[in-house]
């Protein structure tokens, strides 16, 4: 943390309370002209309603019961609680954010813009230093214990003793290894005495030593662990410690060679010290503070006084040698090694914050490959059940925001990762029901008040905050997690289960509101992602959602029904990667055919989720008319699929038909609602006739998937 300058402190003493009073009332001032241009808006659209085109989304009213959504607060919660501020925190990162803009960024897909950075500066020239001292102070407050006094004698004499190791402690920073300054040699027993003194006798190269930055060889390294393992000594642990402090630091931009305590040449010796100390310290520790039932032992007797300066060295230089590391198998090595120690991890605040902030870090980045992700959650997961409820917190925030930050779709192959990264954010979120609960409820509200805000200004740039794949892609990850803990594993965790269930209602009238903002021929894939995640929803929890009337709206809208298909030479489109049809393929016949087949398909899964419902063979009347007329406007227009629509109908009316046999048989009256639940509850949906049509139209899907991830793969 740098000095406060002079020119600071006079701002902060003369001008800070003014500059602050003139921000909040210019603030205030802008949000009430914000809301007089959208009342005027809303009035201007309501008087113009009539003469509005048909593309225009004019259906508000449709998720009109989200407003009482956006302004109640979770269970569990005070409520008044500021969501803005739970929301904020993001541990990714170190700076606070004083609003849910940097939230809404992420969203639109516009974190990196340049306006923010610049508010960012300018909010940050009067505060920034004492909210640096405050956390300063804090962090220590938090690390500090009842033997403060102790380690306080025990420096003094240390520097009082040896000069040399005194002059490097004052070039380096206090606040990570000067704790390793401790006379660990006061605590220990007169057995460890003599294996101290007979330790120190056996290493011949205590001359080479003295220095402040002497060479680390092979042969250090092997007295060091011999020492450390056979006669436990902590000088030697301490010199060992001290070159895995200097080989994480090789790297370090602002680091000199001075400042390090030992000299580390070639990459043989760097990587012995490395193996060495993750090998040998964890072992050191355990024998002083053992590890029970995955917490240290920090009674009177378990010398964990003695160690824990060096356990805040070791946690330390592992953290910045995992911050330095670019190759794929060394992080998963350091990952593992870091799990190994989550006991100790734990003990300290500040360096379970760290972890934290560095697995989400590898979680998302770009360079990572899936088996570090994977290694990380797995990781992080160990971590949240060991660590307090503010570490849960931290990381289910984190999970999300890095989940969103990193959700922008290029091809095939980034969008299999974005889906990992989704499946392990869900996985996370299986950890504590009441917490899962909360952020739930606050993303997806926040998810809601963003459509709601689309749909009042009803323009350019709050559609674009809208349809983007930051927030399709949030959708998918509320999606998953519902789904999941609400169906697919309901069974294991029912608690979770009745506290997210709650949230499956608004979240699926959001999904149908951004399906429909704008209803265009050009966002026709979109809509398809939407239905595709409302079909998630209905056949995993078992709760009924109308999805055939939106797939209906797609084949009976004008490009179907009125223009003709534009030729063209394109190659086919996979409409999996894309949220809107490429300017040279709108009105083509190549977009068309890619939004057919994957109409079809929806049309087999929507149907087939039904099929063995009591009042399927009269459910299915409806579409079965629309897609009869449809077919017989359009069949020659689309021959090809109009077969295939014929063989889909064929399938439907022979399940009706199987469901009408097997209802024939039943012995309860229709008020039996609970009987009638369970009619052919033995009989999976995939075994019908038009369920086996639909799984095989899946795994065409799949294998077409699977040929494009090829292709790429080649490229």
């Amino acid at each position: 943390m740098g000095k406060v300058t002079k020119a600071t402190r006079k701002f902060n003493k003369n001008h800070l309370k003014g500059e602050l009073e003139r921000r909040n009332k210019l603030k205030k001032t802008k949000q009430q002209i914000k809301k007089r241009e959208v009342q005027k808006k809303k009035k201007k659209h309501t008087a113009e309603s009539d003469d509005e085109e048909d593309d225009a989304f004019t259906g508000i009213d449709e998720v009109d019961e989200l407003a009482e959504f956006t302004d109640t607060t979770p269970k569990g919660m005070p409520k008044d609680l500021d969501l803005s501020k739970f929301m904020e925190a993001d541990p990714e990162n170190d700076e606070e954010v004083e609003s849910d803009e940097d939230i809404n960024a992420i969203l639109n897909g516009d974190s990196d813009s340049e306006e923010d950075d610049e508010d960012d500066n300018e909010d940050d020239v009067s505060g920034d230093d004492s909210e640096e001292e405050e956390d300063a102070e804090m962090e220590e407050a938090e690390d500090s214990d009842d033997e403060e006094a102790v380690f306080k004698k025990q420096l003094e004499s240390m520097l009082e003793k040896d000069t040399a190791f005194a002059k490097y402690m004052k070039k380096n920073d206090p606040g990570s290894l000067k704790i390793l300054e401790d006379n660990a040699d006061e605590d220990e027993d007169a057995g460890d005495d003599d294996d101290e003194e007979a330790s120190d006798a056996e290493m011949s190269e205590e001359a080479e030593e003295e220095s402040a930055t002497a060479l680390v060889t092979l042969k250090m390294l092997h007295g060091w662990e011999n020492a450390v393992t056979n006669q436990h000594s902590l000088k030697s642990l301490k010199r060992l410690l001290l070159a895995f402090y200097s080989a994480s630091h090789m790297d370090a931009e602002d680091e000199d060679s001075d400042d390090v305590p030992f000299r580390i040449e070639g990459m043989r010796v760097f990587n012995k010290v490395v193996s060495t100390s993750l090998r040998v310290a964890p072992k050191a520790f355990a024998r002083y503070a053992p590890v029970v039932n995955g917490k240290v032992t920090k009674k009177a007797g378990s010398k964990w006084t003695t160690i824990q300066a060096l356990v805040k060295s070791y946690l330390a230089s592992l953290l910045e040698l995992m911050k330095q590391m670019s190759d794929a198998a060394m992080i998963q090595y350091l990952i593992k090694e870091s799990e190994k120690a989550l006991p100790y991890f734990v003990c300290f605040a500040r360096f379970t914050r760290d972890l934290l902030k560095e697995l989400l870090r590898q979680f998302g980045s770009s360079t990572a490959d899936d088996g570090v992700r994977i290694l990380a959650l797995m990781t992080l997961r160990k971590l949240v059940s060991m660590a307090p409820s503010e570490i849960t917190d931290m990381a289910l925030k984190g999970i999300y925001l890095t989940h969103v930050r990193h959700s922008n779709v290029k091809n095939i192959t980034s969008l299999t990762t974005i889906q990992l990264m989704r499946n392990c954010g869900v996985e996370l979120y299986g950890v504590d029901a009441n917490a899962s609960y909360q952020h739930s409820f606050v993303y997806i509200r926040q998810l809601a008040i963003h459509l709601r805000n689309s749909m009042q200004l009803r323009n350019k740039e709050s559609f674009r905050a809208i349809y983007n794949w930051q927030f399709i892609n949030s959708l998918h990850f509320w999606t998953e997690v519902l789904a999941t803990y609400c169906g697919d594993r309901a069974d294991e965790q029912p608690q979770l289960c009745e506290t997210l269930e709650s949230l499956v209602y608004p979240l699926t009238q959001i999904i149908m509101g951004v399906a429909r903002l704008v209803p265009t021929a050009k966002y026709f894939p979109l809509r398809l992602h939407c239905v595709r995640m409302l079909l998630r929803i209905s056949s995993s929890t078992g709760i009924y959602i109308p999805v055939l009337p939106m797939l209906i709206e797609v084949l009976e809208s004008s490009e179907f029904l009125g223009r003709r298909p534009i030729k063209s030479t394109l190659k086919p489109l996979t409409l999996d990667s894309y949220l809107k049809a490429p300017k040279e393929y709108e009105h083509t016949r190549v977009y068309l055919e890619s939004i057919l087949e994957n109409v079809f398909e929806l049309l087999a899964d929507a149907i087939a989720a039904q099929s063995t419902r009591i009042a399927f063979p009269e459910w299915i009347v409806p579409a079965s008319l629309q897609l009869r007329r449809w077919r017989k406007r359009v069949g020659k227009s689309w021959v090809r699929f109009s077969k295939q629509l014929q063989g889909l109908l064929e399938r439907t009316e022979q399940t009706a038909k199987m469901v009408q046999q097997q209802r024939s048989k039943v012995d309860f009256s229709p008020a039996d609602l609970t009987a009638a639940n369970r009619f052919m509850e033995d009989v999976h949906p995939d075994t019908t006739p038009i369920g086996s049509y639909a799984v095989s139209l899946r795994k065409v899907r799949a294998q077409q998937r699977a040929t494009l991830l090829e292709a790429e793969a080649d490229e």
